[in-house]
């Protein structure tokens, strides 16, 4: 093999792995099966819940409705949780028709009473869902639009110069205590995209 070929096939190889971790993240689908009923990308919220029943979690999480590229927005996020030996399923919405299916990994049983959350159960990726259950609700929110260089499941894409796509951003804090510092928690479109620490937090 000569040199020059070489250094192509180990650009080819790059560019490959590069390209994978650009698409890692969950797992993207265009319908899904609700007992013996098919459901697929295009179908009404209402023929959507009508086949699957009510889901486990609602989250308009473009705040309802937003401007992006001058064209007004309104998203919703269901979220299904059939327990641990099944996937846990989030359909998205676009102006009431499903566009986006996406596995979220196993569900799990919902613990009953207090959450026990601590700083290190907050992890990148993890869906809005997965950090209310694990954390219950944080003393502080905000969010806006931006545009950012991640693309829709949070990922960021490295081909991308600067922030292009629109997305909605929040930023949460949480109190986990007078002996730990305040954890502030950043969300684009409904996932875990970063956690920074911030000063010390108090007793309630």
């Amino acid at each position: 093999m000569s040199r020059t070929t070489r250094k192509h096939s180990i650009w080819a190889c790059f560019v490959l792995v590069l390209g994978l971790c650009v698409s890692g993240g969950p797992a993207v689908a265009d319908s899904l099966r609700c007992g013996g009923a098919l459901i697929q990308t295009g179908d009404p919220a209402a023929v959507v819940r009508n086949k699957c029943g009510a889901p486990d979690f609602v989250d308009p999480w473009i705040g309802g409705s937003g401007l992006a590229y001058g064209q007004t927005l309104s998203m919703e996020e269901w979220t299904y949780n059939r327990g641990p030996s099944r996937l846990l399923q989030i359909l998205v919405f676009r102006d009431g028709k499903l566009q986006r299916i996406r596995d979220d990994g196993y569900g799990f049983t919902v613990r009953r009473g207090a959450n026990e959350c601590r700083p290190t159960d907050i992890a990148r990726g993890m869906s809005k869902y997965r950090l209310l259950q694990a954390c219950g609700e944080p003393i502080q929110k905000s969010g806006g639009f931006v545009f950012s260089r991640r693309n829709d499941v949070g990922t960021y894409d490295y081909r991308l110069r600067r922030g292009v796509n629109p997305v909605y951003r929040e930023k949460w804090v949480f109190n986990f205590g007078g002996n730990r510092l305040l954890r502030e928690v950043t969300l684009e479109n409904a996932i875990v995209v970063d956690s920074d620490t911030l000063e010390r937090g108090f007793d309630r």
